[in-house]
């Protein structure tokens, strides 16, 4: 399936991420869909997977006119590296507490999932363009509504989940009753 369950914890197949490391520089839009898909295959290995690929995402766009400069490269470098480090993803274990770690970008939302400190799975993904135009706290709260529904498989029906952000007026917006929030948060 694409995944290597080992006693330091799961880990992607050497052969997924040689195919990657291997394929040539894209040349047009559909070889850039592929390499795209085959990364987007072992995002969960990868923190942050939706800013590096954001250059060349930006290159699939319908008016975008094809021209692979060296931000593209560097893109693909950052990938490339990413993924042929050791990735440190830990088992999960359904008696230990949850812990969400989310934040948004300009242009993108990313997620992890920890236990006892350690990643369980990362997550990420684009902002639409509406959800680019939300005010600040709305997306590090999209964020956080991102992370829940991407790892509610981890979640679901535990008492002990914790959410991390970075933004502290989310933070005392949240301790007070939910009648008080804004309807949008």
């Amino acid at each position: 399936m694409g995944n290597l369950v080992s006693s330091e914890g799961p880990m992607p197949d050497r052969k997924k991420i040689e195919a990657i490391v291997n394929i040539p520089r894209p040349t047009d839009v559909t070889s850039l869909q592929r390499l795209l898909c085959m990364v987007k295959y072992l995002a969960q290995y990868i923190p942050n997977e939706s800013a590096i690929t954001q250059p060349l995402r930006e290159l699939l766009k319908k008016d975008a006119e094809w021209a692979w400069h060296a931000e593209h490269d560097k893109a693909l470098d950052s990938l490339k590296a990413v993924l042929t480090s050791k990735p440190a993803l830990a088992f999960y274990d359904v008696t230990k507490p949850v812990t969400i770690q989310a934040d948004a970008s300009q242009s993108g939302l990313g997620a992890c999932i920890l236990q006892k400190g350690k990643p369980i799975a990362y997550a990420s993904r684009a902002m639409t363009q509406g959800e680019q135009n939300y005010a600040q706290i709305e997306e590090e709260m999209l964020a956080i509504c991102f992370a829940t529904s991407k790892f509610h498989q981890y979640v679901y029906g535990k008492s002990a989940v914790s959410a991390q952000t970075d933004h502290k007026p989310l933070e005392s917006i949240l301790k007070k009753p939910l009648c008080k929030a804004p309807p949008r948060l």
